[in-house]
């Protein structure tokens, strides 16, 4: 096996180069993986931009290879290793903890007060190269009738399930997602095979909103054209629903899902929104009992998205809007915003 590999790593704002690297060393813990692709979130492209707000706090530093939504195969394991084998097809978990506290004994990761999140925050090298280590505690098998494409839609796809496990969605509820990108689309599904009765959406993007019809939700919001409020009025008894999930980053939409969620309802916000936010209406937060809560991360979601997945009551292939050689990552990544209108995930063949 060679000794060293190519990655994709960002050495500051618009820097992205492909590098040689060493390949990475694996502990008696620990597993090698062979990246077979990766998608680009849009917290990636924010780090490459340097908008991201751990940017600018010195959360993520540079240079760091990025990556966090990805599918391989197992090439090597440590002497430790009782779970995997080489040749195991696998996906990856969103961070990486220290495994010994209270939070990691409990099985909460990203509590873990040494957390370091895969190519982001207090970057673990991220999958955005041909290899990848993973200790086995952060790895998930990914059966064979789940493709390698739809394996990289693993981690959006549990970020969504936390979000909307979070909102509380149930049996019969009436739901609103706001944002049409793989998150919202995701959590519309999800909210659905949760036991929505009804799922809304909006977004700004008639082709995402179209796209969402097809995938969960029932009715769409053009944001650019239609009053949400309106909408919402216009379909239900009391102008009300019972659960927000929030992942446009909007700060206007997350004030007004105050005035849209019913009293003791809920709200997920699952955005990074990068501001200090005024104008909330803390009261009504408080006199409506509306539950207001963040959700970051997918502790425990790994195991029911694949499980769906395997079942076939989950296909994220339709969210597949472009695909891109690694050699041409980089054009990836301008494309992410020339082409934001059609843009719902883009795919890394690692492999090609």
């Amino acid at each position: 096996m060679n000794t060293t590999m190519k990655a994709a790593r960002i050495f500051g704002p618009n820097d992205l180069r492909i590098v040689d690297v060493p390949v990475p060393r694996h502990g008696a813990k620990d597993i090698l993986c062979k990246v077979k692709c990766a998608g680009i979130c849009g917290t990636d492209y924010s780090i490459y931009t340097g908008e991201f707000s751990f940017v600018k706090n010195g959360g993520v530093k540079f240079p760091m290879t990025p990556g966090h939504e990805w599918s391989g195969v197992v090439t090597d394991v440590g002497t430790e290793v009782t779970g995997f084998k080489a040749g195991d097809r696998v996906v990856g978990d969103t961070c990486v903890s220290c495994g010994n506290c209270i939070s990691c004994l409990l099985g909460d990761y990203l509590s873990c007060e040494k957390v370091r999140c895969v190519g982001t925050i207090n970057t673990w090298d991220g999958a955005f190269a041909e290899y990848i280590v993973m200790p086995e505690r952060h790895l998930f098998h990914l059966p064979d009738n789940v493709s390698f494409d739809a394996g990289a839609f693993v981690e959006p796809a549990a970020t969504s399930l936390y979000a909307v496990k979070g909102a509380g969605v149930q049996i019969g509820d009436i739901v609103l997602v706001h944002g049409s990108g793989p998150l919202g689309l995701l959590a519309a599904k999800l909210a659905k095979l949760s036991g929505a009765a009804r799922v809304f959406i909006s977004g700004r993007k008639d082709a995402k909103l179209k796209l969402a019809l097809n995938f969960g939700a029932d009715v769409a919001i053009n944001t650019t054209c239609e009053s949400v409020a309106e909408v919402i009025a216009d379909h239900t008894t009391n102008g009300k629903v019972d659960r927000i999930i929030e992942t446009s980053g909007a700060t206007d939409l997350l004030l007004q899902s105050m005035s849209m969620v019913r009293s003791g309802g809920s709200i997920s916000a699952v955005a990074f929104y990068d501001r200090t936010i005024d104008g909330l209406d803390i009261d009504k937060l408080v006199f409506g009992n509306i539950s207001l809560r963040g959700a970051s991360g997918s502790t425990g979601m790994y195991q029911p998205v694949i499980a769906l997945m395997a079942s076939g009551a989950l296909n994220p292939e339709p969210l597949i809007s472009g695909r891109y050689k690694f050699t041409d990552i980089q054009r990836g990544f301008a494309d992410m915003k020339d082409k934001n209108d059609i843009r719902i995930k883009w795919l890394i063949d690692v492999e090609k």
